[in-house]
């Protein structure tokens, strides 16, 4: 995947904002220009903007909104991306939204992609309820191509189950991404894994595609800092945040041999 602007799309749950941010941090590495577009206006939990700090501070330009805007759960796309999209000497990463509804982002731009310079590639992730087949990974992209006005281009290939990943695990989903391929008539690009999988799979595990070796950036709120998940007035998200503060209680509470909200001994 070699084209200037480089679009990342998949199913919640798929992996493709982790993999945006690599393939972002790799390019800055090579000393290039590059900027990573956080058009995800779906999903408020995993959203690229969250690592502002680490990706600017390798050189890579962030384009989302800034200040009290930074977190809205609204659909906010800063006006950069435009003028970013006809910068001929920047490449371009578009971190879009998790499923047909959130590529919708991306139509508003299908007028100004350099078409013959552009790939959009499908993260997928089989452990995921519309994409552990053949047929749902198809429908799938069917819904995303609809919805964004481009089509992909190719796979990239990124069965996990989080935590509880196993070698076995990413051979068999990987076998199945390989397959919808073949069928589809697209490449898989790549297969994710982090280091300590790469490590244990065996010879030709790969299918003959690159691995592409991560490290986990985005974590789940409880894995750490509560304050970097989805704003405060969405109901779901302030409940999660004071089982966490709640959670953190009792832990402070045993480690110094109390008990938290006056419990007894």
């Amino acid at each position: 995947m070699e084209s200037r602007v480089r679009i990342f799309v998949g199913a919640y749950g798929s992996g493709k904002t982790e993999v945006a941010v690599h393939v972002a941090l790799d390019l800055a590495a090579t000393a290039r220009r590059v900027a990573l577009a956080d058009l995800d206006i779906v999903n408020p939990f995993f959203r690229s903007r969250e690592l502002r700090e680490e990706l600017e501070a390798a050189g890579v330009a962030v384009l989302a909104p800034r200040g009290e805007l930074a977190q809205a759960d609204l659909p906010i796309i800063t006006p950069e991306v435009r003028s970013t999209l006809g910068d001929a000497d920047t490449t371009l990463v578009l971190d879009v939204g998790g499923d047909d509804a959130g590529a919708r982002a991306l139509s508003q731009f299908r007028p100004f992609l350099p078409e013959a310079d552009t790939s959009m590639a499908m993260v997928i992730n089989d452990r995921r309820p519309w994409t552990g087949s053949v047929a749902g990974i198809e429908r799938t992209i069917r819904r995303v191509e609809a919805s964004a006005r481009f089509r992909v281009t190719c796979l990239v290939s990124n069965p996990n189950l989080g935590d509880e990943t196993t070698p076995e695990v990413v051979a068999r989903g990987h076998a199945v991404v390989c397959e919808a391929g073949r069928t589809l008539g697209l490449p898989v690009d790549a297969l994710v894994v982090t280091d300590a999988i790469a490590d244990l799979l065996p010879p030709g595990a790969a299918l003959g595609v690159p691995l592409l070796r991560l490290r986990r950036r985005l974590l789940p709120p409880w894995q750490e800092d509560p304050l970097r998940s989805a704003p405060p007035r969405d109901r779901r998200t302030h409940m999660m945040l004071l089982e966490i503060e709640e959670r953190k209680a009792r832990e402070a509470a045993r480690a110094h041999g109390g008990h938290p909200h006056g419990e007894p001994h």
